[in-house]
């Protein structure tokens, strides 16, 4: 699906178009001291109008106390940000649609 490697800087954070078509929500990038795991995942993203479309998550970090509030760094659309992690939205491509 996505062969660019390595992954992109954990930093990277594109501004989006005005006609998103994801329903997503941006989170901010993971600071320096904030871990982060670079385990690539491919991934089906859900779009405005009911449908998905493949993407991959680069990067993952996870935030304060249980229950963590998870974010990713995902590529889809011809861009690359980090956004909230909500499994309704954002679903391994075994998982399927």
């Amino acid at each position: 699906m996505f062969d660019s490697f390595p992954p992109p800087a954990r930093s990277r954070h594109e501004e989006l178009p005005a006609d998103w078509p994801f329903r997503l929500t941006r989170a901010e990038p993971p600071g320096e001291g904030d871990p982060c795991s670079t385990r690539r995942r491919d991934v089906v993203v859900a779009t405005r109008d009911g449908g998905w479309e493949e993407g991959v998550v680069w990067a993952w970090s996870g935030q304060g106390r249980p229950p963590v509030r998870w974010r990713c760094q995902l590529e889809v659309g011809g861009h690359i940000s980090w956004y909230v992690h909500d499994e309704l939205l954002i679903h391994p491509v075994e998982r399927g649609r």
